[in-house]
């Protein structure tokens, strides 16, 4: 039984690896074929050979400049994306240093309390073993 799972699942790995081949090279055949088609449609093309080179310098100029006002658009995203974080942890630390004075205040006010209850608590120890016995 286990001899034939392990043929079976090398016979799948394969099947999948060839798959896998057969798909990269239908993508490298449709590839190399949309690049012959395009230079081909250039070649061909109605227009002169002169038209067709400024109508491709003018498509990559505007390529170039779409490309660039995206990133640039991109690019304020992120710088407005990292201020706001930027304030948001200066807030927090803010808060969290507001709130680590309150909590040492809120100690030496229950340390100074607890001080007070021990003084308390040794005078009335103090008196009660003064005490005279009777």
């Amino acid at each position: 039984m286990i001899i034939r799972e392990l043929i079976e699942s090398a016979n799948k790995e394969k099947k999948k690896k060839e798959r896998a081949k057969a798909a990269q090279n239908l993508a490298v055949g449709m590839g190399v074929v949309a690049t012959l088609s395009v230079a081909t449609g250039i070649l061909f093309a109605p227009k002169s050979g002169k038209e067709t080179r400024e109508y491709m310098k003018k498509k990559a100029v505007n390529t170039a400049e779409t490309i660039k006002d995206i990133v640039q658009k991109k690019s304020e995203i992120i710088k407005d994306s990292a201020e706001n974080a930027e304030q948001e942890i200066h807030s927090a630390v803010k808060d969290i240093k507001g709130k680590t004075e309150d909590v040492k205040k809120d100690i030496e006010d229950v340390y100074e309390e607890i001080a007070k209850d021990i003084n308390k608590s040794a005078k009335n120890i103090s008196s009660e073993i003064n005490k005279p016995v009777k």
